[in-house]
């Protein structure tokens, strides 16, 4: 190589090619490339909630369909106790929906909980529902108890609950009530008989 076919770059010096050291994102050799937290714990995605935002009401007055699932969902432990109206006693409500073959999902009121002492500690009664037919909860024991031809006074919770569990098919019935929140008044996609 001649003098004049030097290399252009063995002139500078090495400075010219070292990079400021300013905010690189670059690793060094025994870097991480992922930017870390402090502390933390690993979630654990089995306690992840599994529930979903039931989709717009559509009325199905009249419509056959099928209970694909249900859930009764045990109140909170800070939630407030409700006192009754003879103020003997206190409750919680529960949530207790049915969740219908096309999407739908439905609340069902009137499944409570009752405050039981055990060892000084405050816990919950098992959930029970009223054999009135006065609560939705209570009427749709009681449309239960009518199609297997019993007594809604000889119906179990858990044989009642277990059925809904079993995929029954039903007729739908909309009823309208008032939210209580709200004061709005809604139609309900209630079960209307058990086919």
């Amino acid at each position: 190589m001649t003098e004049q076919e030097e290399n252009e770059f063995e002139g500078l010096s090495e400075e010219t090619f070292t990079p400021e050291a300013t905010n690189s994102n670059v690793p060094g050799d025994n870097e991480d490339m992922i930017a870390h937290g402090s502390g933390g714990q690993e979630y654990d995605i089995n306690n992840a909630p599994d529930t979903t935002k039931a989709p717009p009401r559509v009325p199905m007055d009249g419509q056959e369909t099928i209970i694909k699932d249900m859930k009764l969902i045990i109140p909170d432990k800070n939630k407030p106790w409700t006192p009754s109206k003879s103020g003997t006693t206190k409750y919680k409500y529960c949530q207790f929906k049915l969740f219908y073959d096309n999407g739908q999902q439905e609340y069902v009121s009137g499944v409570r909980v009752f405050p039981r002492e055990v060892n000084g500690k405050e816990m919950y009664s098992e959930p029970s529902i009223t054999k009135d037919r006065v609560s939705q909860a209570s009427n749709l024991m009681g449309l239960y108890a009518d199609f297997k031809g019993k007594d809604i006074n000889e119906v179990s919770l858990k044989e009642f609950l277990s059925y809904l569990a079993s995929s029954p098919k039903v007729v739908i019935k909309g009823v309208t009530t008032t939210n209580p929140t709200t004061n709005e008044q809604i139609t309900k996609n209630l079960v209307g008989k058990f086919l």
